[in-house]
């Protein structure tokens, strides 16, 4: 029986603690770690006061990721019907001023999910946790989809001496000698260059440093909104980042794959949040290619048994009824460290 291991932002809240913000606590958490955010990312802070006149969940002292980067692509891409301009920021270089703001976010991204995960990323390999348990099951042939852009999972894996490889256009899906790991949504430790002009996407040790970081070169992040272009099969795409394009579908590609096959997937952190839709198309197609009779042994990680349950009602809608084709258990919240028994 094969097994697929699926990462979100929960796992590395439960591994690393408050250092690693899962999206409703990102604005507060920025708030409390770089005080002074708002004048050193003039433009996203901007965007900020701008949003938090037309969504009542936004403030400047608190506000989700997905929320705020869904809201600010979504003004670069319907830009011919909204307008461009961010009250009193100008555009300068024919940057258009929505465009800075998601780059600056690109770099806040950088900073909080790279350059200060490092260290508690460090640690948490030592100490053992769910995740490192999970991750220690599995064999060749297993899958590990992570949905985040930190690089805690690759650490890991390479801790425990997993031999493992990312998935890429030219691997091949019936080799079964190494761990494959998919990463849909990018990585910061991608590099990649905009447009690519023939360099290819380049694998780090580690983050990309936000002193890196510029509009022509920066780390591969896709963003959890419902229009994904980096995924989108367009000219656009073809022509600037073909490397890139083929890099991403080959994640969601081998993503589906796997699922399809697998005869159990543990969940560890991951909602199936309605904002990214791409990600419910993923795990409907993989539910719809999977045989007919064919069982799965789902195993949920949450911090507590009403977050479950809100899980598993997403999980009935994309697999069916559970006690049907799949079973679901729960498995507690994910640990940062585990303790032994009668400790």
């Amino acid at each position: 029986m094969t097994s697929v291991l699926l990462l979100g932002a929960g796992a590395s809240r439960g591994t690393l603690g408050e250092c690693a913000p899962v999206s409703p606590e990102f604005g507060t958490y920025l708030k409390r770690t770089i005080s002074n955010w708002m004048e050193e990312y003039l433009y996203l802070a901007a965007a900020i006061r701008f949003l938090s006149q037309r969504l009542t969940d936004v403030s400047q002292e608190s506000w989700a990721l997905d929320k705020v980067w869904g809201a600010i692509d979504t003004r670069v891409k319907l830009q011919r019907i909204w307008g461009l301009d961010l009250p009193s920021m100008p555009s300068p270089h024919g940057w258009d001023s929505w465009g800075i703001a998601g780059f600056e976010l690109t770099l806040v991204l950088a900073r909080v999910l790279g350059e200060l995960l490092e260290a508690p990323i460090e640690e948490a390999v030592k100490r053992g946790g769910s995740i490192i348990v999970e991750i220690e099951k599995l064999k060749p042939g297993d899958c590990v989809i992570s949905l985040n852009y930190d690089v805690l999972v690759e650490r890991i894996l390479d801790d425990v001496e997993k031999s493992w490889t990312r998935a890429t256009p030219w691997y091949d899906a019936i080799h079964t000698g190494t761990i494959l790991l998919c990463k849909p949504h990018g990585s910061l430790n991608w590099k990649g260059y905009f447009p690519e002009n023939g360099h290819p996407v380049e694998f780090l040790n580690g983050p990309m440093k936000e002193r890196e970081i510029t509009p022509k070169c920066h780390p591969c992040l896709v963003a959890p909104v419902p229009f994904k272009s980096e995924i989108i099969d367009s000219a656009l795409q073809l022509t600037l980042a073909p490397n890139l394009f083929h890099l991403l579908v080959a994640q969601w590609r081998s993503a589906i794959e796997r699922l399809s096959k697998a005869g159990r997937l543990v969940v560890m952190g991951y909602g199936f949040p309605p904002e990214d839709l791409h990600a419910h198309y993923l795990f409907a197609e993989a539910a719809a290619k999977r045989e007919k009779d064919e069982k799965l042994q789902i195993e949920v990680f949450e911090t507590c048994e009403q977050r479950f349950g809100e899980v598993r009602r997403e999980i009935d809608k994309i697999f069916g009824p559970s006690g049907c084709k799949y079973s679901c258990e729960y498995k507690g919240a994910v640990r940062a460290e585990i303790k032994e028994s009668g400790t």
